[in-house]
């Protein structure tokens, strides 16, 4: 190792060579030479020698082996892993139909004895979001004796750099079937998405979930900004925890409680809606959208838990506010108002949770002081997870 550090040192210094003089003095050493070909054949490896080494492979695309976290099953949709149907374009805004093409909290559960999985993908905008594990990236989930999925291993990072369209994204003990799950990137639009095993290999889709599933509708923060991998994003790191299927409907900048989005949610049969929009919205459309969304989603679906979310207190409240408690925006106050009202009006089946200390108290968790890194999205699941259950045993 320390002579393959040597030899790239040695290349880098000829690639600073101010002037040609002196990297022609710098190549007439003939060691030098030798470490501009090993540097050379190092970055040929990095970049392309694994596909070189591709083995022989059966590919199966996602949305043909059962797609998990897409609703609406059997309807059309403008492209194979988008999370709303045609159907429904002109109920929702175009910011959230724009928002709605990209597979944020898909996954596809598997059972394979293969010793590799791989990834084949298309995007149907290149790779627009080149340095971001959870955006471009797929993340693999392996379950354990306990049949909790657990990480293993997300899409190398000089796979996203390079914009490689195949990779093999990680090697596997093999010689015995294991259960897996791949999910999808969270923000860029896929049109293909294929997994990849050894010719040979055993590979059993996972039957599709039974249960109904958690339905999350919100912000950017629940379409994933800023987990670092797309299984991090807290609506999947519930999922895992209450090992219960999930749709993720977080539309970034546009969670805004239309009556349209109240109707389209509720042609899903939830398990329970989880209403989290006040990151987006104002005080003023607080007041004048959110009664009317939760009862145009209370009169369609009288029996199913509604548990509205409201945005983290700042992070930062303790210097600007000079106080050590979570400070209560006023959207906040009026939202808490308008449940309130409706919960004593007799709906049982409403619930709340706040926004104290959503991301933890350390103040860590946030790298922007508004969307949840790993740190903070540990924390909202840790929030909501229980709560949720609490919900769903009564």
């Amino acid at each position: 190792m320390g002579e393959i550090r040597l030899w790239r040192a040695r290349a880098a210094e000829y690639r600073i060579g101010k002037t040609k003089s002196a990297q022609r003095k710098f190549m007439k050493n003939p060691a030098n030479i030798m470490a501009l070909a090993l540097a050379a054949a190092l970055a040929a490896v990095a970049r392309g020698g694994e596909s070189a080494q591709t083995p022989d492979l059966d590919w199966r695309e996602i949305s043909e082996i059962g797609t998990e976290g897409q609703a609406w099953k059997g309807e059309k949709f403008p492209y194979p892993y988008a999370r709303i149907p045609l159907k429904f374009k002109d109920n929702v805004t175009k910011n959230v139909w724009a928002n709605s093409l990209t597979p944020t909290g898909m996954s596809a559960t598997f059972e394979t004895d293969s010793d590799q999985i791989w990834i084949s993908r298309e995007f149907l905008h290149g790779n627009p979001s080149p340095f971001w594990f959870g955006n471009s990236g797929f993340d693999l989930y392996a379950a354990d004796k306990d049949g909790n999925f657990r990480w293993l291993a997300t899409t190398p990072i000089a796979r996203i750099k390079d914009n490689s369209k195949t990779y093999k994204l990680s090697s596997l003990l093999g010689g015995k079937p294991r259960m897996y799950r791949v999910y999808l990137p969270l923000r860029n639009i896929l049109t293909s998405a294929k997994i990849g095993v050894k010719k040979g290999s055993s590979f059993k889709p996972a039957p599709q979930p039974a249960e109904k599933p958690l339905v999350f509708y919100g912000t950017s923060i629940v379409h994933g900004a800023w987990a670092t991998h797309s299984g991090l994003s807290h609506p999947s790191a519930i999922g895992r925890m209450l090992k219960m299927p999930v749709v993720n409907l977080g539309f970034s900048g546009s969670a805004q409680m239309e009556t349209g989005m109240a109707e389209t949610l509720a042609t899903i049969d939830a398990a329970i809606y989880v209403i989290d929009a006040t990151q987006n919205m104002s005080e003023k459309l607080v007041r004048e959208r959110c009664e009317k969304f939760l009862r145009r989603l209370r009169e369609l679906r009288p029996n199913t838990p509604i548990l509205v979310a409201e945005e983290a207190t700042s992070a930062t409240a303790w210097y600007w506010r000079d106080s050590d408690g979570p400070y209560l925006a006023p959207k906040c106050a009026a939202q808490r108002e308008i449940v309130k009202r409706l919960q004593s009006e007799g709906d049982k089946n409403l619930h709340y949770i706040g926004g104290e200390w959503l991301f933890g108290k350390d103040g860590e968790a946030s790298p922007d002081n508004c969307h949840p890194g790993d740190l903070g999205m540990k924390a909202m699941a840790e929030r909501f997870a229980p709560a949720i259950e609490k919900i769903l045993k009564k």
